[in-house]
């Protein structure tokens, strides 16, 4: 029989983990939105140390939420075909246009859809 899923530690870190990029572009954000994102996206099709470290940051960043997404899988918090490896990629696409919305428009409503599309697709409540 099929365990009953239930949001838990894991979906719930998986969730903090996107409030405290949220969080973040709200308290910190420079005029380009997050640097490293903004970085990411300048430096792709260069070569170099700086690239290369702003590349390793960001593989961090990913296989984080992908561990997190693993553990919620592992403890029946998610469904049980559900792939870490894209759910971690969705999440950080949310976050990604989270930022560049709110850049582009300046507007604080923008980062409380991301926030509200994060909660959904977890099926986590308010934080």
């Amino acid at each position: 029989t099929e365990r009953e899923r239930k949001p838990d530690a894991s979906t719930r870190q998986l969730a903090a983990v996107c409030e405290a990029f949220f969080g973040h572009l709200e308290r910190h954000s420079g005029p380009d939105g997050c640097f490293m994102a903004s970085a990411a996206l300048a430096l792709g099709t260069r070569t170099g140390p700086v690239r290369d470290l702003i590349t390793a940051l960001q593989a961090q960043f990913g296989e984080l939420i992908r561990g997190f997404a693993v553990a919620a899988v592992a403890r029946n918090e998610l469904p049980p075909g559900e792939d870490p490896g894209r759910l971690a990629f969705e999440l950080n696409g949310i976050m990604l246009a989270t930022d560049t919305n709110f850049v582009q428009h300046e507007d604080p409503a923008v980062i409380d859809l991301g926030r509200q599309m994060v909660r959904q697709r977890l099926g986590v409540g308010e934080p």
